[in-house]
This record gives structure tokens, sequence and C-alpha cells, in this order.
């Protein structure tokens, strides 16, 4: 089987993308988001791949990881909020994919590992 991955910019990712997102996961692709999906946009996306689940599509498997940790100064916490208000993304990554490809997925607070 051939592995397929899709970046997709946080930007494409409002309200109205998720039809396009469930599309590709149908179709086996990996999708990685340059950004924290917040909790909303991820709820919502589960919600409308519950509605999806069928023998052909089992689900998805999903992640994300946020870049900025506790350990950061107080100018890079400032540096990540102005980066927040001003793009309205957080800094981070996200990864979605069909759940009968992604295995499981390790996360802790620097790195996500996923097994296919």
């Amino acid at each position: 089987m051939k592995l397929k991955i899709k970046f997709i910019p946080y930007e494409k990712t409002d309200g109205n993308s998720f039809g396009r997102l469930l599309k590709d996961l149908k179709k086996d692709t990996i999708i990685l988001i340059d950004a924290k999906l917040n909790p909303e946009h991820e709820a919502e996306l589960i919600k409308r791949t519950m509605e999806h689940v069928s023998e052909k599509f089992s689900g998805i498997e999903l992640s994300s990881i946020e870049l900025a940790t506790k350990k950061d100064s107080a100018s890079a916490k400032l540096m990540d909020v102005l980066f927040h208000l001003t793009t309205g993304k957080k800094r981070g990554m996200t990864i979605i994919g069909p759940a009968h490809i992604i295995r499981k997925i390790e996360k802790n607070p620097e790195e996500l590992m996923v097994y296919v």
C-alpha cells in the first residue's frame, strides 16, 4: 500500500473544509496541518467523521501537539500569544489519518510518534 500524506495550511481548515478533509481521509490520505487545531474544530471534525463511519471507513485517528512548553521563557510565551492573535493559529501541528492506517499515535509534550 502506498502512503499518501497531504499538507494543509491551517488557514484552509475552517468549518467548511471538513467535507474536503473527510473526502481525503476516505481515500486513505494522512493529513498534516501546520498548527494545532482548536478544540471546537477537533470536536466538529470528530462529529462529522462519526456520521460517515461504515464498513469501508472505520473513522480517524487525530492528535495535535503545541510547540509552546511550560519551560518557555516569558518572552517566548508572549511571542506565542502575539502569533496566535495575529494569525489565529497556535504554533504546533495536527495529524489526522484513517484509523485503519494509523494504528497508534503516541504523544508527549515535545513530539508525536505515529505508527502506521
